[in-house]
């Protein structure tokens, strides 16, 4: 290993170890001292006398603090301390100080002269509940394994956090299903469509399903060309919003579809002539598009259970929820999470009924397709009252099943 050549450390190698230490040991819960900062071994011999601690730790703070336009709010701050609070931060400049001076450098001059170094953080730029957020993302993302996964959050810790931050276990397995999915084909898929959206043009793919062999394979000959709007994660795979246009005798049909990233090859954005600047061909304008939210709710997923992507209408449950049988109006359990898991605290609460056995009513906004299949998964606890052609829809799926089982 090379030795140092310098005896001295040079003034910015001093700014880079006490910023760097900052970074790692404190927050704005847990500032330090100059004469803490002297017991760290990391720092200590950078810190230097008395006076050049101060000179630097001032510079730094104008430094870090500033741009071209001059100090920064407080909250955009990177080196904290009271007394540079006090003569540049967001409420200075009702100070009666400030107005003696006839220039900012002589009012610099003069708060550099009275300034001292206490209460002294390094402000991050993310917090920690924003960390733990970031953390979610990558263990919830359908293109990371659990090494890489793991890699980058080593990473997201070491360089975004200090030692206060309370880390998580450090083997996290994450939760995923089958692994099917081709994750550098899936990247491209989800960059291309991405290109798309940003630049309001088609994007084109062969669509596919997977065969007895395990294999992906086209599911048409030709290519579906859409126009694409909202990338959605929903339980663990990537969903495209879009519309593809349909061609049904005299009339043309502008509907929204919803289909799987994971299930696309050959994407590409067709392009365009010179005029369009070779960006692609202009997608249909979302206004035109039956049943595409104009703006993103983050009640999507809940009005449209597993992707349906018809659209959702107010739709009456009967519930089971058992009563005691001398009170009907005390319920023995809490027993709504089945409701909650899917419908969040969107679902509305009418009434319990006045007769035995007292179930409850309540009502989803919900895709008609997405509930005649999930009334059949939950059908020991739930019944569909209204509208009749929803019902009608689940009395048809238990037709069939008896004549599939032969009831």
């Amino acid at each position: 290993m090379a030795k140092r050549k310098l005896t001295k450390a040079a003034r910015f190698e001093r700014m880079f170890k006490i910023w760097e230490y900052l970074k790692n040991n404190t927050d704005r819960e847990h500032p330090t001292t100059q004469a803490e900062m002297r017991k760290a071994s990391e720092v200590a011999e950078f810190i230097g006398d008395k006076e050049t601690f101060n000179r630097l730790i001032k510079d730094m703070a104008r430094a870090m603090n500033s741009d071209e336009f001059g100090y920064k709010q407080e909250k955009d701050w990177k080196i904290y301390f009271h007394d540079f609070q006090k003569y540049y931060g967001d409420d200075a400049e009702a100070s009666d100080e400030e107005a003696e001076f006839d220039s900012d450098e002589a009012y610099d001059a003069f708060a550099d002269q009275t300034m001292h170094v206490d209460g002294l953080y390094y402000n991050r730029t993310f917090s920690y509940d924003e960390i733990n957020s970031i953390i979610e993302g990558i263990l919830s993302a359908k293109t990371l394994d659990t090494r890489s996964a793991q890699h980058l959050i080593d990473k997201v810790e070491q360089n975004l956090t200090t030692k206060f931050y309370q880390k998580g276990p450090k083997q996290i397995c994450k939760v995923m299903e089958p692994e099917l999915v081709n994750r550098e084909q899936l990247r491209i898929n989800l960059l291309t469509i991405q290109k798309a959206i940003d630049h309001h043009v088609q994007v084109s793919f062969r669509f596919n399903g997977y065969t007895y062999q395990k294999r992906l394979e086209p599911i048409r000959n030709r290519k579906d060309t859409v126009s694409p709007y909202y990338i959605v994660a929903s339980s663990g795979r990537y969903y495209l919003l879009a519309c593809k246009e349909l061609f049904l005798k005299d009339k043309t049909v502008k509907n929204m579809s919803i289909w799987r990233i994971d299930l696309m090859t050959d994407i590409e954005i067709p392009s365009a002539d010179e005029k369009l600047e070779g960006k692609g061909l202009p997608r249909i304008a979302p206004k035109d598009v039956e049943n595409l939210p104009l703006t993103w709710t983050e009640d999507f997923q809940l009005k449209h259970l597993n992707m349906a992507y018809d659209r959702p209408v107010w739709i009456t449950l009967k519930i089971k929820s058992p009563k005691q049988e001398d009170n009907p109006t005390r319920r023995i359990r809490a027993d709504y999470t089945f409701l909650h898991d899917w419908f969040g605290d969107r679902f509305k609460f009418v009434k319990t009924e006045e007769t035995a056995p007292y179930d409850d009513i309540v009502k989803v906004e919900c895709s008609p397709f997405a509930m005649a299949h999930w009334a059949l998964q939950y059908s020991d606890r739930v019944e569909v009252v209204a509208p009749e052609e929803v019902r009608n829809g689940v009395i048809e799926k238990i037709r069939n099943l008896n004549v599939k089982y032969g009831l």
